[in-house]
């Protein structure tokens, strides 16, 4: 008895490309990073405004609050900022200092939340690993606080404006990370490419038929 070799069929160079072409990135992973992106920037803006502004800008909110709102700091509903202001200066002046204080620290720790979400989002962009989309989720969440803190408080208009884009597209950020295209995109990025038989390679034993 004789065997006959089977020659495997020839791998040409587009069939070996074909065979070891990247995984198409999802639109799930696309929206992931321009949503982190956008919500960092945002959240960079809008602290960079409270910043420039100063004590101006915690002056203007503060007067704006009374005259809107005078019960949420516990005044009468008549009240005004100018009648506060021209009756206790340094009270006022204090009142600014501290109203300034409490935007910094916010405005600190959004920027602080929206440099760790650039951070990873340029580490998940390629490969989408799950270790990059557990910590955007967990900035994602961190960075939820200060925001929220923001749209409840009557802040200037600017600054909640940018606040609230932060806040929607980091929620987005957060829910595309864990879609299934994303994680089968993380598991496929995984698995090793399969192989290309060169051409003219023996063919494995288990192809050899009796002829």
């Amino acid at each position: 008895m004789s065997q006959y070799q089977v020659a495997p069929a020839p791998v040409g160079p587009r069939r070996a490309a074909r065979a070891n072409r990247a995984v198409r990135r999802p639109g799930t992973l696309t929206t992931l990073v321009w949503t982190s992106v956008i919500s960092a920037v945002s959240a960079i803006v809008g602290a960079v405004l409270v910043f420039a502004g100063g004590n101006d800008m915690a002056d203007e909110n503060i007067r704006d609050v009374i005259d809107d709102h005078p019960d949420v700091v516990g005044l009468p509903s008549n009240t005004t900022a100018a009648d506060i202001k021209t009756l206790s200066g340094p009270i006022w002046d204090e009142l600014v200092s501290d109203r300034a204080g409490a935007l910094a620290a916010r405005a600190g720790f959004a920027i602080f939340t929206a440099v760790c979400l650039l951070v990873f989002t340029l580490c998940v962009r390629k490969k989408a690993a799950t270790w990059a989309r557990v910590f955007i989720t967990i900035s994602g969440v961190i960075a939820l606080f200060p925001h929220v803190l923001i749209l409840g408080d009557y802040e200037p208009e600017s600054v909640m404006a940018f606040s609230f884009v932060a806040l929607l597209t980091v929620l987005v950020a957060v829910v595309c990370a864990w879609l299934p295209a994303t994680n089968r995109y993380a598991r496929d990025q995984k698995a090793p490419p399969p192989a290309a038989m060169p051409y003219g390679a023996p063919a494995p034993s288990h192809d050899r038929m009796p002829y």
